[in-house]
């Protein structure tokens, strides 16, 4: 009985060695691609401009968390104009959404951790079930990705969750602003048909698989907690970063079930782009430079990179979005230029554990083949 177990575990570990190099090979070609493809070359360009210019706006602005403007302006960048704005006004939406949340439940949560626990459960399992069903779905997953961070910020000091609330919606405001105008400016408007949903119907029926992801990234969101605390770590905002990475992890695209080397497949490369991301940051940091030109542009390099493997074609886009996006979380770390790679290096293996236990629990929890619904009992 052990021998075929342990040579289950031998053939896993082989599996997932060649996932990686797989993974390394394509993110290597996709390099070897740079500058190729003009459209692609475009909203390359469009994306090394918006960060830094959502970046300096919230410099110029005094916002709280400088990297929040700056990732929301690189995640509603899309191929054209109107894309661009309809995903901003999407996101703006659901943040504002999520501050009036997570200021009323503010009152009540942090004083009793077991609703803390089951309030941030419910509310992550709908903002993901969500993005996968409804029209409307980014609004739902940033709506709780927001509630969840005011919450966990205002922790330590409920009297300060207005205060995080407003900041929250005023940096989604900046980077969804900033995207905007590059976008309409460098790239045409054309508007294309919204993307079409399956909605809310038969979540226990071909749905389910939204529901099982939607579980997973709750099982995920409270073990981040409890080894948080468990763990006596002090910087509640840090793990409040490492939730909203969890949570922003993309989700499923055909609907069907999968296999669990496919979501073994998907997590690892949103693992590795982590790895990629937050070691050329902390590269990056480890250089000491502290002209603000200087800093900007590393930004829009690292940028350009990500989102070029982000739009590639041999499956490994999400290292291109996962690595982008800790870049930027490393580097942007206040009002100024960062003068020590510690809070960088505390940002990036926060960041790194929370991809890991979402790793280990969604392959955990991910059924066998046998378990998908049979079709006539839908």
């Amino acid at each position: 009985m052990k021998e075929p177990i342990l040579q289950a575990v031998i053939d896993d570990f082989a599996e997932g060695g060649r996932m990686v190099g797989r993974a390394l090979d394509g993110w290597t070609r996709e390099l070897g691609e740079l500058g190729q493809d003009p459209a692609r070359t475009r909203q390359c360009l469009v994306a090394a401009i918006v960060v830094p210019l959502a970046t300096t706006m919230a410099l110029l602005l005094r916002a709280e968390s400088v990297w929040w403007a700056a990732i929301s302006g690189y995640m509603t960048i899309m191929a054209t104009g109107a894309a661009s704005v309809r995903k901003g006004l999407l996101r703006l939406t659901g943040t504002i959404g999520g501050a009036a949340l997570g200021f009323v439940m503010a009152r009540w949560l942090p004083y009793d951790h077991f609703a803390l626990c089951l309030f941030l459960a419910g509310v992550t399992m709908l903002g993901v079930i969500a993005m996968q069903v409804s029209p409307h779905g980014l609004a739902w997953l940033f709506g709780a990705i927001t509630a969840i961070l005011v919450l966990l910020e205002g922790l330590n000091n409920p009297l300060q969750v207005p205060y995080i609330a407003f900041y929250r919606v005023f940096e989604v405001a900046i980077g969804v602003a900033a995207s905007a105008i590059v976008a309409n400016l460098l790239m045409h408007w054309h508007a294309d048909p919204p993307p079409i949903a399956p909605g809310w119907r038969h979540l226990l029926g071909p749905q389910w698989p939204a529901v099982l992801h939607g579980m997973r990234a709750a099982i995920a969101v409270i073990v981040v907690l409890e080894v948080w605390i468990w763990m006596d770590l002090p910087q509640v905002t840090e793990m409040a970063i490492t939730i909203a990475v969890v949570m922003s992890a993309p989700v499923i695209g055909d609907g069907s079930l999968g296999t669990r080397h496919a979501v073994a497949e998907r997590s690892l490369h949103r693992f590795l782009g982590c790895l990629l991301g937050g070691i050329a940051a902390l590269f990056c940091l480890s250089l000491s430079v502290t002209s603000f030109p200087w800093w900007l542009a590393m930004i829009a390099g690292a940028v350009w990179i990500g989102m070029h493997v982000q739009m590639g074609k041999h499956g490994v886009g999400y290292l291109g979005t996962q690595s982008a996006f800790v870049f930027i979380v490393t580097m942007i770390q206040g009002p100024a230029p960062p003068t020590s790679i510690l809070p960088g290096i505390d940002r990036f293996v926060g960041i790194a554990g929370g991809l890991a236990i979402l790793l280990v629990v969604s392959l955990m929890l991910w059924p066998s083949e046998t378990d998908q619904p049979a079709p006539g009992k839908q």
